[in-house]
């Protein structure tokens, strides 16, 4: 907001509206604000639980790395993504992604001259980059959220400590000048009609 003001009725009128405005926009700015941080979290604790399920087959999995030493299957090389499914939703104007499916390429397994083990194998490595890819998915969705929520609260602040302050203080400033002119105008013309009557007495 400008500095200097012009201290008029026109002004005081517009910085009304404008006032209005604001305190109109601050309200909805503070509920997106506390929706986002809302979802903010919601997500936070989905990777922390994401990332303690993949710690967790990784552990139950050990168990099996000194026997896959020994054998000649690439169990990478049997494990593909083909496709994750993903849908796109709006959260308080943040455009994020939704999971809905994964699709592993399709491998034909000799069962007859692989390990029994090759099956809780294969399942694990599925579960494995299933989760990876939800942490993946969540993490972008995180970054759009934050970088929202800031924005939200750079807006809820503005609005708050800068706009909403200095637009009630120039429409004080302006009442204070109009209340002044129209006193001064008053007693001048009081002034003025005294003298009249004075002059016309002395006629």
């Amino acid at each position: 907001m400008a500095d200097k003001i012009l201290m008029n009725k026109n002004t005081l009128a517009a910085l009304k509206i404008e006032l209005r405005e604001y305190n109109t926009a601050l309200p909805v700015f503070e509920m997106k604000e506390q929706q986002l941080k809302e979802v903010v979290q919601t997500t936070e604790n989905n990777i922390i639980r994401l990332k303690r399920a993949i710690e967790a087959t990784d552990a139950e999995t050990k168990k099996w790395v000194a026997v896959m030493a020994e054998e000649t299957i690439d169990l990478s090389e049997l494990v593909k993504v083909n496709e994750v499914v993903t849908e796109k939703r709006e959260i308080a104007g943040v455009t994020i992604e939704t999971f809905k499916d994964i699709a592993f390429k399709e491998v034909e397994v000799d069962l007859f001259n692989t390990p029994l083990w090759i099956d809780a194998a294969l399942e694990a490595i599925q579960e494995q980059k299933t989760n990876r890819t939800l942490v993946e998915i969540e993490e972008r969705n995180l970054e759009l959220l934050k970088e929202e929520l800031a924005e939200a609260r750079r807006m809820k602040n503005a609005l708050k400590e800068v706009f909403i302050p200095e637009t009630q203080e120039n429409i004080r400033k302006i009442e204070i000048y109009l209340g002044d002119v129209e006193r001064l105008a008053i007693g001048c013309a009081k002034l003025v009609k005294k003298k009249k009557q004075e002059k016309k007495a002395m006629a």
